[in-house]
């Protein structure tokens, strides 16, 4: 078995249950990353901006933007 810095750092009762969301964390951060890297690549989009073409996408009567805020799923921080 090959283990990496996030499930050889656990030794508790409930390791292999974090040991499990430490794996699901890294997949998608992996996932977010080539969604990234394929949104500039192909289209010259950000995951931001891309977040907000959907979220427009859904209201075709207009949003205000604070409706717009609090549908956005990428963080600023």
């Amino acid at each position: 078995m090959i283990l990496d810095s996030e499930t050889t750092a656990v030794e508790s009762d409930h390791g292999d249950e974090l040991r499990l969301w430490l794996r699901l964390l890294t997949c998608t951060t992996l996932i977010e990353g080539t969604v990234r890297s394929r949104l500039r690549g192909r289209f010259d989009v950000t995951l931001p901006r891309f977040d907000l073409m959907a979220q427009l996408d859904r209201a075709p009567d207009g949003m205000t933007l604070s409706d717009v805020s609090k549908r956005m799923m990428v963080s600023n921080g």
